[in-house]
C-alpha cells in the first residue's frame, strides 16, 4: 500500500504508517517474548515440583532405613540382654553342677546309698576294641 500511495502521502503519514508497523511488529515481539517466558516458568516450575517430590521419597526412604535401624538395634539390644541372662543362668548352673558332682560329694553320696569301696576280686575288667561303644549280651556277674 506505502508503494503505490507513496507518491501521494505525506512525510507525516509515512511515518505514522512506519510507526503502526513498527508498534505492530512490537506488539508481536513482546508477544512471543512473553510466550516463551511463560513456557519457560512453566518448565522451571514442573523442574522444581520434580525436585521437591524427589527430595520428599528420599527424605521418606532415608526415614524408613533409619527407623527399620533403630528397631534393629533395639532388637538386638534386647536379644543381648538375653543372651547375658542366659549365660548367667548357666554358668550358675554350671557352678551348681560341679559342686554337685564333686569327688567328696559323690563319695558321701555313694557311702549313704551302702556302696564301698571295691575289694579285690570285686572289679570286673572288659576289653574294649577301636570302636567307641560296646553292646552288653549278657548280665554282668553280681561278684
Amino acid at each position: 500500500m506505502l508503494e503505490q500511495n507513496a507518491a501521494y502521502m505525506t512525510e507525516v503519514q509515512i511515518d505514522d504508517y512506519y510507526r503502526a508497523q513498527r508498534e505492530e511488529h512490537l506488539k508481536r515481539y513482546y508477544t512471543i517474548r512473553a510466550n516463551r517466558e511463560m513456557r519457560e516458568n512453566r518448565d522451571r516450575l514442573a523442574r522444581l515440583v520434580l525436585v521437591t517430590v524427589l527430595t520428599l521419597v528420599v527424605c521418606t526412604v532415608f526415614l524408613q532405613i533409619s527407623f527399620r535401624v533403630q528397631q534393629q538395634t533395639y532388637r538386638v539390644a534386647v536379644l543381648q540382654k538375653e543372651l547375658n541372662t542366659l549365660r548367667q543362668q548357666n554358668d550358675d548352673a554350671q557352678k551348681r553342677l560341679e559342686d554337685a558332682a564333686g569327688r567328696y560329694n559323690v563319695q558321701e553320696k555313694a557311702l549313704q546309698l551302702g556302696m564301698g569301696y571295691p575289694e579285690e576280686g570285686s572289679v570286673v575288667y572288659y576289653s574294649v576294641e577301636d570302636s567307641d561303644y560296646m553292646f552288653q549280651t549278657r548280665d554282668i556277674p553280681q561278684n
